[in-house]
């Protein structure tokens, strides 16, 4: 049998298929390891905004100084309120990663909402307890450190705002899964960030200085 005769034959006017294309490399966790990162790099700020804090009054108390103005008055109910809402918010955000495990995608949705709606609603009970504190920045030092820290707080809050409205836009379209979720864990992980340090700005700044 001759090479010819073994050699596959190709019809007139047919062309042959190519090989599949190589599959393109996979990427890493890019999303979760930025998201990890960015937690670090918030862990690193707010704790040296508390060491500040805490330094000021240290200062102030061993001056023989008043270390929060006479006048001022913590409105604690509020405050308290504020952070117990963004706790909660917390768990409605893992709300919807299990809702996404369990591949129900209208309480995702649901779980997504209410997390919006109570992290909104933090920010409005912020807002409302700085008007109760009558502090205007530059006055004190006092003032100075608590407005650094809870503005600085805000920021972040706000920040973990945009991180799920986007997983919840991209939920919409159908773009996760229980397999492919990379978005969601970093977006959720921000968001329990954000909630973790606020209990712990609540109990230094707050708790410690008269709270309920």
């Amino acid at each position: 049998m001759t090479a010819t005769s073994s050699a596959a034959t190709v019809e007139p006017g047919v062309i042959p298929a190519l090989p599949p294309a190589p599959e393109p490399p996979r990427r890493g966790r890019v999303v979760l390891v930025g998201t990890v990162a960015a937690i670090a790099a918030g862990v690193m700020l707010f704790g040296g905004l508390l060491a500040a804090y805490f330094s000021a009054r240290d200062l102030a108390e061993a001056a023989g100084e008043a270390w929060r103005p006479q006048d001022v008055v913590l409105p604690n109910v509020p405050l308290f309120m504020a952070y117990l809402t963004l706790l909660m918010s917390s768990v409605t955000a893992q709300w919807s990663v299990s809702a996404l495990a369990a591949r129900d995608r209208r309480t995702m949705y649901v779980a997504i909402g209410l997390t919006l709606v109570l992290g909104l609603a933090f920010v409005n009970a912020l807002s409302f307890s700085w008007s109760q504190l009558g502090l205007a920045a530059g006055t004190s030092s006092y003032a100075d450190t608590v407005y650094a820290v809870t503005v600085s707080h805000l920021l972040v809050v706000i920040a973990a705002h945009v991180a799920v409205l986007v997983m919840g836009f991209r939920a919409l379209g159908g773009q996760f899964s229980p397999r492919k979720r990379e978005l969601v864990a970093a977006a959720v992980g921000f968001w329990h960030f954000s909630s973790l340090i606020g209990v712990v700005i609540w109990y230094c700044l707050w708790f410690l200085e008269g709270g309920p």
